[in-house]
């Protein structure tokens, strides 16, 4: 009884540990760029090619030994056969596995979240979808590798102790169709509005979002119009001489709380410059105090000015650290941060450095897309360190988020609605198919590699774009007009 127990361990050890060496190889070509047939050299590769070859050079040797010797030498060797070829198949997968899980553990852990299935393709049915399930719950136990490794340098320890406010909820935001005539009704003022200092002249209000928002996100929609606030737009140096100035002048000249945050986030975005030559050099200090000064900062310094912008104004705005996805659906190499804030006693998303013109695509273009963003669409790119921060019902995991398409906000702020493909990494042949849905009949163009398809405007939309030789990514781009210029709004891997 004993040593059938001892047999069965031995075989389930080597068949776990084999099995798991050839998922990663296999999902590591597949992740690369590889097609099937490589990613499958990769998995036979560790079993039984590395294995048999080294069973046979050290068979060779021993035998070589064996003519050469003038002492009488055992002509049999201790271990039979295909007991030493279970041994090397069980160290050759174990040295793969270790180095790969201890030197690049973020490309193993990215590699089996996103095509850990890849030999499951396009097959349909329940038995697919459970084993699919099976895959991304077994890579997700490797997420601790992946978070053990993580390099945030706008994380501090302080900011890893600060607790959670108990009062963060799961924010509500739902998407207003488009046709219904729904208007966007601003939130009704406090009973008392709060007055810092006598207004002197009272500025135009700034411009309501459009009468058909696509998002309805707490108490507010979404997104708001791309329009700086008056007040700040109003603002000359003399009322900026320090973060406590620049509170006062606008606290008294907007009394409605969204307001208030809007302009605290539009004076963040337009006077400060994105440092990138922190990100590459000597990182400058990042505290609100010397990125006000210096008008520079990286997305600390954004987050962290905003912070104390908040302690001065009365609004509860929270530093908020984690991970984002850049431009090819991939992990930045470092961490990121954006804020979170309370307004009548719902939690909203924001992030001032990513609604910086510096960071959208080096244009002029201010925006408010990750301002009171809506959860859903804030997860598509932004991962927080702690999972309330999601602001979700049921929180991602890490291995659901990098599986995502990544889309921009100006998907949704376009109203179109991606029904096809469903994940990040896509298997073609010669075609990449888009289906979208498109009520706003905004113009849609694909550019697939050095080729482009479309553009067209259909209601729902379909898009079938070939394919050509070495292309590996689709990129899809949206207007409101035919001519002019596009803005990108998703990206597909292409395998």
């Amino acid at each position: 009884m004993r040593g059938t127990l001892v047999r069965f361990a031995w075989v389930s050890t080597l068949l776990t540990i084999t099995c798991l060496g050839v998922w990663l190889a296999s999902s590591l070509v597949a992740f690369a760029g590889g097609p099937a047939e490589l990613a499958l050299v990769g998995a036979v590769l560790l079993f039984p090619v590395l294995p048999l070859w080294w069973e046979k050079r050290a068979t060779d040797a021993f035998y070589a030994r064996l003519r050469r010797s003038t002492r009488l030498l055992p002509k049999q060797r201790a271990l039979t056969g295909p007991t030493r070829v279970a041994l090397r198949t069980l160290f050759v997968n174990l040295a793969f596995i270790a180095a790969l899980l201890l030197l690049w553990p973020k490309i193993a852990f990215s590699a089996l979240a996103t095509r850990g299935d890849w030999f499951l393709g396009d097959a349909q049915g329940p038995w697919v979808e459970r084993t699919r399930s099976a895959l991304v719950a077994t890579a997700s136990g490797l997420e601790w590798l992946h978070t053990a490794s993580q390099d945030n340098p706008n994380r501090r320890p302080e900011d890893t102790r600060a607790p959670v406010p108990d009062d963060v909820k799961p924010l509500e935001s739902v998407v207003v169709p488009y046709g219904s005539g729904a208007r966007w009704r601003r939130p009704d003022p406090p009973p008392q509005p709060r007055v810092v200092e006598p207004v002197v002249h009272e500025p135009p209000r700034p411009p309501e979002p459009p009468e058909e928002s696509a998002y309805t996100v707490g108490a507010t929609s979404w997104p708001w119009a791309a329009t700086v606030h008056p007040v700040v737009q109003g603002m000359t140096a003399a009322d900026e001489t320090s973060p406590e100035a620049v509170v006062r002048y606008i606290a008294a000249r907007t009394s409605d709380p969204f307001e208030r945050v809007k302009a605290l986030h539009d004076w963040v975005v337009t006077r400060l410059r994105y440092d990138r030559a922190s990100l590459t050099g000597v990182r400058k200090p990042q505290d609100a105090h010397t990125v006000f000064l210096s008008r520079l900062g990286v997305c600390e310094g954004y987050a962290r000015l905003l912070v104390e912008f908040g302690r001065l104004s009365g609004d509860r705005i929270v530093y908020v650290t984690g991970e984002v996805r850049e431009e090819h659906g991939e992990l930045a190499p470092v961490g990121h941060a954006w804020n979170a804030v309370e307004v009548k006693g719902a939690w909203y998303l924001l992030d001032a450095t990513w609604d910086d013109p510096v960071m959208n695509d080096g244009s002029d273009a201010y925006r408010t897309d990750y301002l009171f963003i809506p959860p859903q669409l804030a997860g598509l790119n932004h991962f927080p360190d702690e999972p309330r921060w999601q602001l979700r019902a049921e929180a991602l995991g890490r291995a659901a988020f990098l599986r995502q398409p990544l889309a921009t906000p100006g998907l949704s702020r376009e109203r179109l609605v991606l029904k096809a493909p469903a994940g990040a990494v896509v298997d073609v042949d010669d075609t990449f198919a888009l289906e979208l849905e498109n009520p706003a009949r905004a113009w849609v163009l694909v550019q697939v590699g050095e080729q482009k398809c479309g553009p067209s405007n259909e209601a729902a939309l379909a898009l079938s774009c070939p394919v050509g030789r070495g292309a590996g990514e689709a990129v899809v781009f949206v207007n409101h007009q035919r001519d002019g210029t596009y803005e990108s709004v998703a990206s597909f891997k292409l395998r």
